[in-house]
C-alpha cells in the first residue's frame, strides 16, 4: 500500500500546515533549510505564529524555538505604507539612465551605448529615452541621441551663413539682445 505523496513517514500534512509549509516557501522558519519540506512540522503555540520547523530543527529545539525566531515570529513586521513595486523600478530606471546620461561627456550617443552605461537592456532604454525626448531632456539626431542642448533657428541660420561666405567672421554674443 502506497502512502500520501505529501507524508512523511506515513504522517499527512493536513491543510492547514501544507498552507503554512507553502506560505513559508517550502522552507524552515529556523535554518532556513528548504531540504525533505514533506517532513516540515508546524508549531502553532498560543499568541504567536504558526512556525514551519524542518525536522533537524525539531529534533534540536523542540517545541520552544529559538529565541531570536520566537521573537521575530511574536511580533509581526510594522509594515509602512511604501509605493508599488513596480512604481519604485521604474524610478531607479529613471534616475539609472539620468544618471548615465549625466555622466557621459556631452555629446551624441547610440541607444545601445547609453543603455549599457544606464546597465538597461536596449528595448527599456529606448522607451525611456523616448519619454525623455518628449519632456525635452535629450534630442534624437537621425538614430542617435543627443545630451546637448536644442539648437534654435537663429543658431542653424547664422551656421548656413558663415558655410555660404568664407572671408565673414561672425561673432556670437551670448547675451540675448532686448
Amino acid at each position: 500500500m502506497r502512502s500520501d505523496p505529501l507524508s512523511s513517514d506515513g504522517m499527512p500534512l493536513n491543510n492547514e500546515d501544507l498552507i503554512e509549509v507553502e506560505r513559508n516557501g517550502r522552507r524552515c522558519g529556523v535554518c532556513r533549510s528548504g531540504r525533505r519540506w514533506r517532513g516540515f512540522e508546524v508549531l502553532r503555540q498560543e499568541g504567536r505564529e504558526p512556525l514551519v520547523m524542518c525536522p533537524a530543527c525539531r529534533a534540536r529545539y523542540g517545541e520552544t524555538p529559538p529565541a531570536r525566531i520566537a521573537r521575530e515570529v511574536a511580533q509581526p513586521p510594522v509594515t509602512q505604507p511604501t509605493a508599488p513595486k513596480a512604481d519604485q523600478e521604474s524610478e531607479q530606471r529613471e534616475d539609472r539612465l539620468k544618471k548615465a546620461l549625466a555622466e557621459l561627456p556631452r555629446g551624441e550617443y547610440a541607444t545601445a551605448r547609453i543603455a549599457k552605461a544606464a546597465g538597461l537592456n536596449h528595448d527599456k532604454a529606448l522607451a525611456r529615452l523616448q519619454q525623455l525626448q518628449a519632456a525635452g531632456e535629450v534630442q534624437q539626431v537621425g538614430n542617435r541621441w543627443s545630451t546637448e542642448p536644442a539648437v534654435t533657428d537663429l543658431e542653424v541660420a547664422f551656421d548656413r551663413l558663415q558655410a555660404r561666405t568664407s572671408n565673414l567672421r561672425i561673432v556670437r554674443d551670448s547675451t540675448p539682445v532686448g
